[in-house]
């Protein structure tokens, strides 16, 4: 294989030209020949390239790692950085997790906005066949993508080797005269990826010729299909983005259902449930009385539905047994704590709250605990506070942590609703105009 060729071929692709590109450099054999062959045809095509070389610490080989890849580095001007990470040991996802999480944290953190990876066709079959023995789903059959956006970052991770064997990756680096660092750990079967490639791999190379190549050809049909399904959870109310809610369509057959409520979770970034627990939470959203109220725990956040949306919140905080009360001395920014956001409160003329009753009284904030009334004009009779928040469309799980703003017993001012008549600010008279900002 002409391993230029191939490289130019996925950079035209997949970068846009002139794009920054930073490798991943581990300085083994793979990411080696990746980098090298990056040197040699990447400024070519109008791409500064850099690399970044991530110091686990858990070997003691660690320093001459890193102290090979910056010699490899210097002899072609490539800038180097090298980035040391701690990796716990006791975190509970085990050390590969833990080390991979490390790694891609500092991927994130990139300046350049494509780091380059050199996951090759047989890391893709290994892939395969670890997804498979977990019972995944299309997405995990789908394995590592060529290209994909790191959540919360604007780096992508772009992996040009993925139909490129290590039989091809070693020939290069042999015919080019290149030198690698060999990790100790990767000759131990004790864990999951060794073992597969260790002991699972020659075995199925005795018996299966060509299997790999078979495993990330699956892989690149369950990302076509995976792709498919997306396009018809959008169809069926799944949001593109966070925050917009998981319309509840009438009429879908339950594969649709998980399907779409699968998508909305994805997007929402939270943890997919199992099987059985998705079915019952589809059930649940979609098949619930219009006024009915659904909520449904998943981890630190809540899936609630409201006006046939399904909407994602975060648990509530505290215990709602105990009144949360907090004293306002007049301040103009007021923390409200509790994941309840921050009320500011703007000086005005004819507007908010009368200023000469803000300076004297017992003001403080607290949240609902049922039966409050507030008059909102001088001419109306006061109305309840349930009923104002329901005609204001106000979700039902956001009512409880409006903040309210008391003058002694009485109901001054709710935010989103407007200040109650016998506090509000008599017209060319100085005012407070508080404005709430929710926390999340």
């Amino acid at each position: 294989m002409d391993l230029d060729r191939h490289i130019v071929q996925r950079l035209q692709a997949a970068v846009p030209a002139g794009s920054a590109i930073c490798a991943g450099f581990s300085g083994g054999l793979d990411s080696t020949a990746m980098l090298d062959a990056l040197a040699r045809v990447a400024p070519a095509l109008g791409h500064a390239l850099t690399a970044v070389h991530v110091h686990h610490g858990l070997s003691a080989n660690a320093d001459a790692w890193a102290a090979a890849c910056g010699r490899f580095c210097a002899e072609r001007g490539i800038a180097l950085a090298v980035e040391r990470v701690r990796v716990p040991k006791d975190s509970g996802e085990g050390i590969e997790a833990a080390a991979r999480a490390a790694r891609y944290a500092i991927y994130a953190r990139r300046p350049e906005p494509f780091v380059a990876l050199a996951h090759h066709r047989d890391d893709q079959a290994e892939t395969v066949l670890l997804q498979l023995a977990r019972g995944t789903g299309l997405k995990g059959l789908a394995a590592m993508p060529e290209l994909r956006a790191l959540p919360g970052s604007p780096v992508s991770v772009f992996r040009p080797l993925l139909a490129v064997g290590r039989p091809a990756l070693a020939a290069y680096a042999r015919e080019r005269g290149l030198s690698w660092v060999e990790d100790e750990s990767n000759g131990s079967a004790r864990h999951d990826r060794n073992y597969l490639r260790l002991d699972v791999a020659p075995r199925l190379d005795g018996r299966f010729d060509g299997w790999r190549a078979g495993a990330a050809r699956l892989a690149r049909h369950a990302a076509a299909a995976g792709g498919l399904l997306d396009a018809l959870a959008r169809i069926d109310g799944a949001p593109a983005r966070p925050g917009a809610g998981l319309a509840l369509l009438e009429g879908l057959a339950p594969e649709r259902r998980a399907n779409a409520l699968r998508a909305f979770l994805a997007v929402e970034g939270l943890a997919m449930p199992t099987e059985s627990r998705l079915a019952e939470m589809s059930r649940q959203l979609y098949e619930a009385r219009d006024d009915a109220r659904v909520r449904i725990g998943l981890g630190d956040a809540m899936l609630v539905r409201h006006r046939g949306v399904a909407h994602v919140v975060a648990r509530a905080r505290g215990d709602a047994a105990d009144p949360w009360r907090l004293a306002w001395r007049g301040e103009a920014l007021v923390e409200l704590g509790h994941g309840r956001g921050t009320v500011r409160f703007s000086p005005a003329v004819g507007a908010g709250l009368a200023k000469a009753l803000a300076n004297e009284g017992d003001w403080h904030f607290g949240d609902r605990r049922g039966g409050e009334r507030v008059r909102l004009a001088a001419a109306r009779p006061s109305r309840t506070l349930k009923n104002l928040l329901r005609e204001a469309a106000v979700p039902e799980w956001d009512r409880d942590r409006i903040p309210l703003l008391f003058r002694g017993d009485a109901l001054a001012w709710v935010a989103g609703i407007g200040v109650a008549a016998e506090f509000a600010c008599p017209a060319d008279a100085p005012g407070i105009v508080p404005a709430w900002s929710p926390g999340t």
